[in-house]
């Protein structure tokens, strides 16, 4: 048993040191084109034009995390394959309520911060809904594929070979986030994947349903990452979580089995 648990924690310490490596490569190699025309990405729109080489170096950058993950689990001895790493993506089967929570409850959680925010009577933006016009909505789509699939297989689908949940999968894109709000969706999206079977769909899902509330509900400037309301509901959620489910929470069933090796018996 004991000789068990430390092969699998030696193999599961491979695999994160070889993806973070990974990450950090990828990263650099698809942040450099940005570097060398510098580019702004807090600026960029559907229509800004960009250099053909800065445009690829954007798309590498957004899946770094997902492109490190395929890469480790290929090559790392006992890290899975690339088919148990994306076999998650395919758990559709749960009930409609978590889909509803994952697309919606983002959206939810942003209108009762303008509620928050009247009653308190800070800012408030000129429009609480709003409506993408098509070129908008080309670009977000193609935020919202590199939000999920992007990250997601890295941050929460590979983050379990590691630890009970996943990795904090918000922290590549939304670096002006404070650390408390980091935590507090960590602890929602570790809640959706362990209490759906370890659906990685439902947790890119949510991850969208966050992105598609920054576009549909905006704030009075504009900057919902940051937003200290928001930060506070969503660490409200995660106490509520963290609390009703206690150690469920981190139950860890979409951890990787143990190699082979290391469950064979001795003959």
């Amino acid at each position: 048993m004991m000789a068990s648990w430390r092969s699998n924690g030696a193999r599961h310490d491979t695999v994160v040191i070889v993806w973070i490596i990974a990450l950090f490569a990828i990263t650099a190699l698809g942040a450099a084109p940005l570097w060398f025309y510098r580019l702004d990405l807090s600026k960029l729109t559907f229509s800004t034009p960009v250099p053909i080489v800065a445009g690829v170096g954007i798309e590498i950058t957004a899946y770094a995390p997902t492109l490190a993950a395929i890469l480790t689990v290929a090559v790392v001895p006992g890290g899975g394959g690339v088919g148990r790493l994306l076999r998650p993506i395919g758990k559709w089967r749960s009930g409609i309520h978590w889909y509803i929570l994952a697309l919606l409850g983002p959206s939810l959680l942003f209108l009762i911060g303008d509620v928050v925010r009247l009653a308190l009577g800070l800012p408030l933006p000129p429009h609480w809904l709003a409506i993408p016009g098509a070129a908008a909505l080309a670009f977000l789509t193609g935020a919202l594929i590199a939000g999920s699939f992007g990250e997601e297989v890295g941050w929460r689908g590979l983050g379990p070979a590691v630890a009970p949940g996943g990795l904090n999968s918000t922290t590549w894109s939304d670096v002006v986030l404070t650390v408390v709000r980091l935590t507090a969706t960590s602890i929602l999206y570790a809640w959706i994947y362990n209490s759906t079977q370890g659906s990685l769909l439902l947790v890119m899902l949510a991850h969208a349903g966050h992105n598609l509330a920054v576009r549909f509900v905006p704030s009075a400037d504009s900057v919902q990452h940051g937003d200290p309301v928001v930060a506070t509901l969503y660490v409200v959620a995660a106490i509520t979580v963290a609390v009703t489910t206690g150690s469920r929470l981190m139950s860890g069933r979409g951890a990787l089995p143990p190699s082979p090796r290391a469950t064979a018996k001795p003959k």
